[in-house]
């Protein structure tokens, strides 16, 4: 996600701004009289598709952003909160991500999300808006899925649906609208969705560049039949922590690096399916990549080697919590 823009537009709501900024790791900005001007800030923020979150009455954000929006599908989530931090108002961008985005920021300040859109007025979320471990393929395909649902018809899902049934969801096995959940990238009737239980375990020498890291990648999920999206993290070893390549691969592919140190590696000594005596007589280790792929689960790609890079996919049963694998890279 790019980093939101938070502001202010007076001393009241300067309070609720840091605290939303501090929140989502992003700088904030206090504006108004005398301080800086918020109008080409928001502009700026609004033409790179930045998350924008202002602390002031919906209308003066309103006036900021001007008339110069674009469609729905490509704004970026939009929110007016009040100086008290009780009230989040989800402006555009309610379907990417901004309904969440103003619950989030509600439960942070005991205060309630003013959701309009009719989607998530009926179910707990939009479908094109799924909840995290969960990426829609095709967001276009959304619209004529959701007009029908809203229409009374019914939902027929190929995969595990009971997250969509606790949802509101009108799930039925003679449905007329097709929801289908698969980590593979071949297009076919009804509406794709992924379910993030993919990890790419990476290791690599000091020599790995990121093209090489994300073309080798690229191959191996190709090859595996798993989208990209299906992904949930790349992984490696603690000591690749600060690794170049691999953080720009992970920023390529738009998911977290997490990482794993040498102890929790050699737990998984006896489930590599090709460990390497060169890779144990220069680290003291069997494997990496193969070993780290293995923390989702099952190996369903082996260590591939390309150069200085080496590629293996794990598959976990349900979606990850990536707050629960691993550890941050950053």
């Amino acid at each position: 996600m790019k980093t939101p823009l938070v502001f202010s537009i007076s001393p009241r709501g300067d309070e609720i701004a840091r605290h939303v900024a501090q929140l989502l790791g992003a700088p904030v900005h206090l504006c108004g009289a005398g301080r800086e001007d918020a109008a080409p800030l928001v502009v700026a923020a609004y033409a790179q598709g930045a998350p924008i979150v202002g602390v002031c009455a919906a209308g003066v954000l309103i006036r900021l952003l001007g008339t110069d929006l674009g469609d729905k599908v490509s704004e970026p989530p939009v929110l007016a909160v009040s100086a008290d931090g009780k009230v989040a108002v989800p402006l555009l961008g309610s379907h990417r991500g901004a309904n969440a985005l103003a619950r989030w920021i509600a439960d942070g300040f005991r205060g309630f999300a003013a959701v309009t859109s009719l989607s998530d007025t009926l179910y707990e979320f939009s479908l094109d808006d799924p909840p995290p471990g969960y990426v829609v393929a095709d967001p276009k395909a959304m619209r004529p899925l959701m007009a029908a649902l809203l229409k009374g018809e019914k939902l027929r899902v190929e995969g595990r649906s009971g997250w969509l049934e606790l949802a509101g969801y009108p799930v039925s096995d003679e449905g007329s609208q097709l929801l289908r959940l698969s980590e593979s990238p071949r297009q076919g009737p009804g509406l794709l969705v992924h379910p993030q239980t993919v990890v790419v375990g990476l290791g690599c020498t000091s020599k790995a560049v990121a093209p090489d890291v994300i073309g080798l990648v690229e191959t191996v999920l190709a090859d595996a039949d798993i989208a990209p999206g299906a992904v949930a993290a790349l992984a490696t070893i603690d000591s690749h922590v600060k690794t170049g390549a691999l953080i720009e691969a992970a920023e390529h592919f738009g998911v977290p690096l997490r990482v794993f140190t040498r102890r929790e590696i050699e737990r998984e000594r006896k489930r590599l399916e090709t460990p390497s005596a060169a890779v144990e007589a220069a680290t003291g280790l069997a494997g990496v990549c193969e070993a780290v792929a293995l923390k989702a689960g099952t190996l369903i790609e082996p260590k591939r080697i390309a150069g200085n890079v080496t590629c293996a996919l794990g598959k976990a049963d349900t979606p990850i919590d990536i707050s629960r694998f691993g550890k941050a890279a950053r």
